[in-house]
């Protein structure tokens, strides 16, 4: 079934998502291509061209990585204001391979796919990488709003049943245990390939500090006073109204095009906001199938408050 219509339980609501990978059901949004379209690029993208100064921003989805790509091309053209460029035009699994390689040098790209299916030439070329990671429980309520809010995925369904097609891993990019296990194995068996694993809670709780981790990692010579600008001027509220600032009327049209009830991408930026959503009892499961799930977890550990 290359697009279909997937129940969040048996006889509840569907998402539409796209089944890229027919032989392990891998799937993804539509990014409102068409299917034959969206599997050209899934196909393409292991024959990705990079580049030597490339570098990945790699992230399941909902961890934050909108909010990081902003900071981290702030810094890159070393300036204090919000950028007018959006992260999805180097989203490798959004755009086509002409879009990303013809994007100018300095490129930052990224990804939500699993480690198998990103560019070749990313892991000969030994290119660095930042991995974003962030509690299960934030990433699954944040995952339901988008995924309510976008309109291609045509979702209106319950928060009760969507965590459960996410902890039966058949959302969009598949099981974040799995992800997070796959990235483990990955590490360890790899190390010469230069990983800089970063927690969106630590972001969070010291966005300085670990934007500062960040520049040495990638060697790049940002001051003091740059970074500090950068970091107060990439509050979730500030960034918001920046980036509505900055949106053409074309960007303002394909925004209603493609988003309802007035979803943004920045949403809240919380730490814990899962317990505005979770009962106590939907807490329990998910805690007994998350502990299941990563008995051999061993690299990743998550702040929930």
């Amino acid at each position: 079934m290359p697009r279909g219509k997937f129940e969040d339980v048996p006889g509840g609501d569907t998402v539409t998502l796209d089944t890229v990978d027919d032989e392990n059901g891998y799937r993804q949004g539509t990014f409102r291509y068409t299917f034959e379209e969206h599997q050209k690029i899934f196909n393409n993208i292991p024959n990705i061209k990079c580049n030597d100064d490339d570098f990945f921003l790699i992230s399941y989805p909902k961890t934050g990585s909108n909010w990081l790509w902003e900071m981290l091309m702030m810094m890159m053209v070393k300036s204090g204001q919000i950028m007018e460029g959006r992260k999805s035009q180097g989203m490798i699994d959004a755009v086509p391979t002409e879009v990303v390689e013809n994007l100018p040098s300095l490129r930052i790209l990224n990804s939500h796919l699993k480690i198998k299916y990103l560019p070749k030439e990313a892991f000969e070329k030994k290119l660095k990488m930042i991995l974003l990671v962030r509690n299960p429980k934030d990433v699954v309520v944040f995952f339901y709003n988008q995924t309510k809010g976008i309109k291609g995925y045509e979702y209106e369904g319950k928060f009760e049943n969507y965590v459960q097609m996410f902890m039966r891993g058949e959302v969009d990019y598949g099981s974040y245990p799995e992800y997070l296990q796959e990235w483990q194995t990955f590490m360890k068996e790899n190390q010469e390939v230069p990983i800089h694993v970063v927690y969106y809670e630590g972001l969070q709780q010291d966005c300085f500090g670990e934007m500062w981790k960040i520049c040495k990692f990638l060697g790049k010579d940002v001051s003091s006073d740059l970074l500090q600008k950068i970091v107060e001027n990439c509050q979730i509220v500030k960034m918001r109204q920046a980036k509505e600032d900055n949106m053409t009327e074309e960007m303002k049209k394909s925004r209603i095009t493609a988003l309802a009830n007035d979803f943004s991408m920045f949403r809240k930026g919380q730490i814990g906001d899962w317990k505005n959503w979770f009962t106590v009892t939907q807490n329990e499961c998910f805690e007994q199938w998350w502990t299941e799930k990563t008995k051999t977890l061993d690299m990743f550990t998550f702040k929930y408050c």
